[in-house]
């Protein structure tokens, strides 16, 4: 298991901006049948029904190539939507079923998590989140900006209107409209996603990806696939050409049980057992996760991830600025999108406060973590309100050692009277960026500076 790409997943999870997409495996997990067994069984329906010989050939093929949403549209075609619906229905309900360990380590996220994202129908869950997030299975065009919700991107059990079986439904169901394209794109654009119950053969990661790589505006997000050892080398590629980073797990016993305790192993506080800690005799079973392991401060985690725990994280960075200097801001954050890439940094700033949470809490509480403070300095943010409170707390925290403080010059302005006109600014030459003949020169100077200050923050191994 690659420690570096974990702890890489940790700290984006830590910054609230994670979503989790759950794919067919999750459900498998609970003896849901698979899209693949789906299909067959309703092959052998419409076989049962005399269907066409062509049509059960067609169903067949598209089975064996693994294209199963074309399967499944064909099966459709072959049984008629009445019979089709009441089948797939009767075949997908998990009423009665015991919810997957790996569905409660998801709704175990809960704290920090942006969002799930899937494409099963059951209610395995929403069960697993008693109910607590909310289940969208006609999303809106304001979803980028929620967060703390079940996105059901295929449909729901009992509303068959809102199922999603074929690549045009799909498409006009999730990108029938130019705004819900635009919220999707910004979904894909500020968010890390994590593909946990997808294998490197299924249909519908090939599409995602697709989409994922069309709406992201440029290079590829950092997003994360927790995939069983044993991936064929092309379909590696294929992933990470996505922006995806593979985490690889043994499953020596072949029912997966490390997915749950890497999703359990990245919230923060979650202790790796004493090393080579025995069990003492007749010592009871390990809690399930979800409830119950949330209730345990230091849940189990692999060996594997006993070092990647122990491994230098990212310096936390906090962005202070005015809303007049965002534009600059995001120049900038361009020009440090290597060191974040690279795992050398988590950045945080308030636009990545979502749009239900208590902004001066946020504020407050990113600040007070982070270990780099970098003040954005113009005459608009010496004139706002906001930038005063988080410059005492910044100094404050500065004066006790807890962390860096840098002043950015972005524009003239009289800095040079402020409480922190004694630190080190950049660029060194303390001429402000919006006076040098190549603005992008000097972002990439200040980019280069902070890249120097962070190397000798970041924490060594503990």
């Amino acid at each position: 298991m690659d420690e570096e790409i974990l702890e890489q997943l940790r700290e984006r999870y830590a910054s609230g901006n994670l979503i989790v997409f759950a794919g067919p495996g999750v459900s498998a997990a609970a003896g849901m049948p698979t899209w693949k067994q789906l299909a067959e069984r309703l092959r052998d329906r419409a076989r049962r029904r005399s269907a066409d010989p062509a049509v059960l050939d067609e169903i067949q093929k598209y089975i064996a190539s693994n294209q199963l949403i074309h399967a499944l549209s064909a099966a459709k075609l072959a049984l008629g939507p009445q019979e089709f619906n009441s089948t797939v229905e009767k075949e997908l309900d998990d009423t009665g079923r015991d919810i997957p360990e790996v569905a409660h380590a998801i709704a175990a996220l809960k704290p920090r998590l942006k969002a799930v994202l899937t494409t099963n129908i059951d209610r395995l869950l929403e069960r697993a989140f008693q109910g607590e997030w909310r289940m969208i299975d006609r999303p809106a065009g304001d979803l980028s900006m929620d967060r703390r919700f079940i996105l059901k991107l295929h449909g729901t059990l009992r509303a068959w209107d809102t199922w999603v079986f074929s690549r045009d439904q799909y498409d006009r169901a999730i990108f029938g409209s130019p705004r819900l394209e635009d919220a999707f794109g910004a979904l894909y654009r500020a968010h890390s996603i994590l593909f946990v119950g997808f294998g490197l053969a299924d249909d519908n990661i090939e599409q995602t990806l697709a989409r994922v790589r069309a709406l992201s505006g440029g290079p590829p997000p950092m997003h994360f696939a927790l995939l069983p050892k044993g991936a064929p080398p092309f379909r590696r590629r294929l992933l990470e050409d996505s922006g995806v980073r593979l985490i690889v797990y043994e499953n020596q016993d072949g029912d997966h049980a490390e997915v749950a305790q890497v999703l359990l192993g990245l919230e923060p506080g979650a202790a790796p057992p004493p090393p080579h800690a025995a069990a003492p005799p007749h010592a009871a079973a390990p809690p399930r996760a979800g409830v119950r392991a949330q209730q345990q401060s230091s849940p189990t985690l692999p060996s594997s991830l006993v070092k990647a725990l122990a491994a230098p994280r990212p310096v936390r960075v906090f962005f202070s600025y005015a809303s007049r200097d965002e534009e600059l801001l995001t120049r900038l954050e361009a020009h440090m999108a290597p060191l974040r890439r690279e795992g050398l940094i988590a950045p945080w700033h308030s636009g990545k406060i979502g749009a239900d949470e208590d902004t001066a809490r946020a504020i407050g509480e990113q600040l007070e973590a982070a270990d780099l403070v970098l003040l954005l300095v113009s005459a608009s943010y010496l004139a706002s309100e906001q930038g005063d409170p988080q410059v005492t707390h910044a100094m404050r925290r500065r004066a006790a050692g807890q962390a860096v403080v840098v002043p950015i010059l972005l524009r003239p302005c009289l800095w040079e009277a402020t409480r922190f006109a004694e630190l080190q600014a950049v660029p060194r030459d303390r001429k402000p960026v919006t006076q040098w003949a190549d603005t992008e020169e000097a972002l990439f100077e200040v980019a280069r500076e902070i890249r120097t200050v962070v190397t000798k923050l970041r924490p060594s191994p503990r």
